[in-house]
């Protein structure tokens, strides 16, 4: 008879429901290579995005001082942040970021960041935004 040992399994889905065992998100190591990747060409100095709205992707201060409307990072509330708003798509076309369809208002275009990458931005949000 032909036994399997379930055990981590069963640790794994009872570990996958308890936020405590949620993996830390990283600024340094997974959220800004996704902003460095997609965003700063525009939010940058001297960039459409940062001439229009003030934010810069520069570096953690820049995105937790937001734009010259207020911050856009609520940390440990992803759904009260823009900047998650905005790239997952739950706003109006005009401002999803990045730009990437025929009714938005900015010059420039991009692609949308993929679901991996807008969750990844959430959980870091969710996480409390730390500098880490």
């Amino acid at each position: 008879m032909k036994t399997t040992c379930m055990a981590p399994v069963a640790v794994f889905a009872l570990c996958a429901g308890l936020s405590g065992c949620e993996r830390q998100v990283s600024f340094a190591h997974d959220v800004e290579p996704i902003l460095q990747t997609y965003c700063i060409q525009c939010h940058d100095k001297n960039a459409e995005g940062y001439e229009t709205s003030g934010f810069s992707l520069r570096d953690y201060e820049g995105v937790m001082k937001g734009t010259k409307y207020g911050a856009v990072v609520i940390p440990g509330s992803a759904d009260s942040s823009s900047m998650y708003l905005v790239i997952a798509g739950k706003t109006a076309p005009e401002i999803q970021m990045p730009p990437h369809n025929p009714e938005s208002l900015a010059k420039g275009r991009g692609k949308p960041l993929s679901e991996d990458q807008i969750e990844m931005i959430k959980t870091w949000i969710d996480q409390g935004a730390k500098n880490n």
